[in-house]
């Protein structure tokens, strides 16, 4: 009796892994027909077209992590990478999104949103596969005074979400 229980156990096990198998899931996203076939990238530095330095850094950095991240495409060298993923932060818009209630003049939340444009570009023939333009949006709650601090807190975060979508573009089909 128990050899039959324990059989119907270990069939029954087998059975829902066959059928979670069957269900599509996978390690990454999906790709667009335009990325099929490509399997690395190289992210080269972004230029930055506003006055906010260091900014172009801080978001090749997140780009790089996203796409560790998801795990769809492996970073590589600039000489084995299948392709290239190159742009630009155009815009940074900043907004008061809270005032000090003893000084208006004192932001206690800054809210930032970064602009990028992109492009990917094929290693090998140079043509452009993907391109486009995304968003992300930041804040920080500034408690210390300190509202440069709060800008670059709400610079990573908002860094960070415009990568996120990116990788989204480029494994969503």
């Amino acid at each position: 009796m128990k050899s039959r229980s324990l059989l119907s156990i270990v069939f029954a096990s087998l059975l829902s892994a066959a059928l979670m198998v069957s269900c599509g899931y996978r390690l990454g996203g999906l790709k667009p027909k335009c990325m099929e076939g490509k399997e690395t990238a190289f992210v080269e530095v972004f230029g930055n077209h506003t006055t906010q330095p260091g900014l172009a850094v801080q978001f090749t950095t997140a780009m790089a992590d996203s796409l560790q991240r998801d795990g769809t495409y492996t970073l590589a060298s600039p000489s084995t990478a299948d392709v290239f993923i190159r742009g630009e932060v155009t815009d940074i818009k900043r907004s008061s999104l809270r005032t000090n209630p003893y000084d208006s003049y004192l932001s206690s939340e800054v809210g930032l949103t970064v602009t990028v444009e992109y492009q990917v570009v094929d290693r090998k023939t140079g043509a452009v596969l993907k391109s486009g333009r995304v968003k992300g949006e930041g804040s920080n709650l500034n408690t210390s005074g300190n509202v440069q601090g709060a800008v670059d807190n709400a610079l990573a975060s908002a860094a960070r979400q415009a990568a996120e979508q990116l990788v989204t573009n480029l494994t969503m089909p």
